[in-house]
């Protein structure tokens, strides 16, 4: 195993005497909300927030704090020795002691100020001690785009290459075509492109293949929702196992979740399904029933005005939960309001979990927009709240919400933290821009993230961060980000052969087949026997093939389905009109035709290639002339040609069916509605564990709209020697040994799916070293190993 850490620190670009830097080092750091915040609250406020500045000195925001007063500058951060704020609270003389008024502040309080300042006086970004300055708009704001600048139409670019062009600071250069098809495949669904995608991707010279590979991603419904079920699974608090549910205190929405975002559903109308919710959505308004006792912040109704106001407005109304609110402008009375919407009972006020003896009254926080009757019952006040909360003068709706996809997609929000909407954005054009896209789109999800990804700007070389910027952020292109936990199991089963067998969600996960779709006459199709050739032109096999087939229809069709898959891609015409087109022959193309079918003569065309290996394409048609059901297969009926040959029949290479290739077409699907066998079962399917619990997936008890960026002592650990994993790779290694690969073949299949790479000489030489001929599992387990330990794999740049 020393063997094994030495290559893995020298693949990492690190030496072996720097293998004690790897971990963190552990830090007790201070809660600056909840340990300083109200130190500064009780003692400082007074005299020094809002537009009082006794001596010069504001302290509503860390920046006025650190600019001093009349008599120079009272913090100096990382010294809390040095600094003059410390001296003044432990001076012994009444003349200028601070505070001059009012009791003293206490030792242990200034113990936590000296622990603040010696930290580097941190302050959480979007939290004011005084009155904000800024107060964010309630109702939509129209933005006129700048000009575009160098062809770039796109309206973020036009939006942020003004910004940038103000600041005289340059563009970000785009990103290749390797690391875009990682970075978006990652991003779209969770999983790594595959090789082949990648050898075809990045061969491919058409100028619009960007974004046709993000419509591709986009399209499949079942990846796409796998992958986002985990953010919503955080925001909505949903998960499988954990609190409140062996007792019944607290229910999943994961079948309605699912099904929700497969299809797509516009989020307005997701939204009012959760706070107006059916029986299968009511688990995330009805919270967790905690066992025993609890404080008055933790009832069912506080939780509901808690996690409706944070997941839907971006607003933290935990602290008015207990008073009013120091972190913002949000009172006691105003939470309880919001949570008496829900609550099936007259709703007392709690301060600080002390009753006192007022009553609330449902009504919403925004009455511009309406309010809720006050007098009706439960399930009609949720109705309207349901109304309210989407409703379409509701800018704070629409921001919070195009704010978290911008932050996963570009690793940082344009207001930060994603949960402090009442923080200024460093780009507030471009949020109420995009808010309103939103809106004017249908509030459609999928189609909003299409918006993003199709921009220059998240097509741009990503930034790498030494710390995470404060008030002073500049942006400069996309952020690197970690893959989430779920992302990074998923794409080491995707390369092992590892995923679990059975999935812990009782979703809909079959593959529907293009006839499920569309309930026309194409049904009275027959599935009959693949039947089909895999055909190429004649003579030597080379790299690309043209093919085509005419056939005559004596009326009009019905019904026409296609099934055709080509190793490794194909594009196809019929009557001129591009119908189909496939990168991955292990995925058959299966479409419906009939629109672009016609009496008398039809002619289908395909550009076919190959990048290595076998080459060959397939296909079988079934369609309707009339009323009689007819048949196309590919065979040497088939024109073919090579780049420099002449027209000829095509060469049958093997029947469907027949190795190398073995099975890939389903006859079923040229029958009417049709189920195809779901895909491997994902991580964000499956009961949380140790390993996924210490890669920052959580509990979900609470609302978790962020997870943790940095790597903790404990992911160190169990990235480097935990039984889960190492039971992932150990298992790996000999499904991969079964693939009979030499070793040259193996490390650059793992290059180029786990890295979206070839690897270097360097890497050649030390890796063939270690995995020997290819044929000692525990050999691969260690090539395994270092390529997952890579930051390289880990990070999505």
């Amino acid at each position: 195993m020393k063997y094994f850490y030495t290559m893995l620190f020298v693949l990492c670009g690190m030496s072996v005497c720097d293998a004690d830097d790897v971990l963190p080092k552990p830090q007790s750091a201070v809660d600056f909300a909840h340990e300083v915040m109200p130190v500064l609250q009780k003692h400082c406020a007074k005299c020094h927030t809002g537009d009082q500045k006794k001596g010069g000195l504001a302290m509503n925001t860390r920046a006025e704090l650190l600019a001093g007063g009349e008599s120079g500058k009272v913090v100096v951060p990382g010294y809390a020795a040095k600094s003059h704020m410390i001296e003044l609270l432990e001076s012994s003389d009444d003349s200028v002691w601070m505070p001059p008024e009012g009791p003293r502040v206490s030792a242990k309080e200034i113990a936590t100020l000296k622990k603040w300042i010696n930290q580097g006086a941190p302050w959480d970004t979007g939290i004011t001690l005084g009155k904000s300055a800024w107060e964010p708009p309630l109702k939509p704001r129209l933005v006129t785009l700048p000009p575009a600048q160098n062809g770039r139409d796109h309206p973020i670019d036009r939006l942020l290459d003004a910004d940038l062009a103000k600041r005289g600071q340059s563009r970000p250069l785009p990103v290749s075509d390797a690391a875009f098809l990682r970075r978006a495949t990652l991003d779209a669904i969770g999983l790594l492109p595959m090789p082949e995608e990648l050898q075809a991707f990045v061969a491919d010279q058409s100028s619009h293949k960007r974004e046709q590979w993000i419509d591709q991603l986009l399209a499949n419904d079942i990846a796409y929702a796998d992958h986002w079920l985990t953010t919503w699974n955080d925001l909505l608090r949903n998960d499988y196992t954990g609190t409140g549910f062996i007792t019944g205190g607290r229910k999943q929405i994961t079948p309605w979740l699912y099904a929700a975002l497969r299809e797509n559903k516009p989020y307005d109308a997701f939204v009012r399904e959760l706070i107006s919710p059916t029986t299968e959505s009511a688990g995330f308004i009805d919270g967790i029933k905690w066992r025993g006792d609890v404080n008055a912040s933790q009832t069912r109704e506080i939780q509901f005005a808690q996690n409706v106001s944070q997941v839907f407005l971006g607003i933290n109304m935990k602290c008015a939960s207990c008073h009013d609110s120091f972190i913002d402008r949000w009172t006691l009375s105003e939470a309880y309001n919001l949570a008496a919407i829900y609550s099936d009972h007259p709703l007392e006020l709690n301060r600080c979990d002390k009753p006192t003896g007022k009553m609330a009254t449902p009504k919403w926080i925004f009455p511009e927009l309406g309010d809720v009757d006050s007098k009706a019952p439960k399930n009609k006040r949720l109705q309207q709240l349901a109304v309210l909360m989407t409703h379409p003068d509701n800018g704070r709706f629409t921001r919070t919400l195009v704010n978290r996809i911008w932050a996963q997609l570009m690793g940082r929000g344009i207001v930060h933290p994603v949960d402090a909407m009442h923080t200024r954005p460093w780009n507030e054009d471009l949020l109420d821009y995009l808010a309103v896209q939103f809106a004017k789109d249908g509030y459609d999800l999928r189609k909003f993230t299409r918006f993003i990804m199709t921009s220059q700007a998240y097509q741009s070389q990503a930034v790498i961060l030494e710390k995470e910027p404060g008030e002073d952020y500049v942006y400069a292109g996309p952020i690197a980000k970690r893959m989430t936990a779920e992302q990074l199991l998923d794409s080491i089963w995707q390369i092992t052969g590892g995923n679990p067998a059975v999935a812990e969600a009782k979703v809909d996960r079959s593959e529907k087949s293009e006839a499920e779709n569309s309930k026309s006459a194409s049904e009275l199709l027959v599935p009959t026997p693949i039947t089909a050739y895999w055909i190429w032109h004649s003579g030597e096999v080379g790299k690309k093939s043209q093919l085509r087939k005419k056939f005559r229809l004596n009326a009009t069709s019905t019904g026409a389905k296609l099934m055709a898959t080509c190793d490794n891609a194909f594009v196809m015409k019929i009557n001129g009109a591009k119908v189909a087109t496939s990168r991955s022959w292990k995925k058959p193309v299966y479409i419906d035709i009939t629109p672009h079918l016609q009496v008398g003569e039809n002619l289908i065309e395909v550009d076919a290639e190959m990048f290595g290996g076998a080459a060959g394409f397939i296909c079988q048609i079934a369609y309707l002339d009339g009323v009689d059901q007819k048949e196309i297969t590919s065979n040497k009926s088939w024109e073919a040609r090579s780049p420099a040959g002449k027209w000829a029949a095509a060469a049958e290479l093997n029947l469907h069916g027949k190795p190398p290739w073995g099975a890939v077409l389903d006859p079923k699907v040229n029958a009417g509605p049709s189920f195809l066998p779901a895909p491997p079962v994902r991580a964000a399917l499956v009961k949380n564990n140790f390993l996924m619990r210490s890669l920052g997936r959580p509990h979900r008890d609470q609302v978790v709209t962020t997870r943790p960026g940095e790597l903790t002592t404990l992911q160190a650990i169990d990235l480097s020697n935990g039984d889960i994993l190492a039971e992932y790779l150990r298992n790996g290694a000999k499904h991969l040994v079964g693939k009979e690969m030499n070793s040259e073949e193996l490390i650059v299949l793992l290059f180029r799916y786990a890295l979206s790479r070839d690897p270097s000489t360097a890497e050649r030489t030390v890796l063939a070293e270690v995995v020997g001929d290819g044929r000692d599992p525990i050999a691969v387990e260690d090539l395994l190993w270092i390529v997952f330990m890579k930051p390289e794999f880990q990070m999505i740049r």
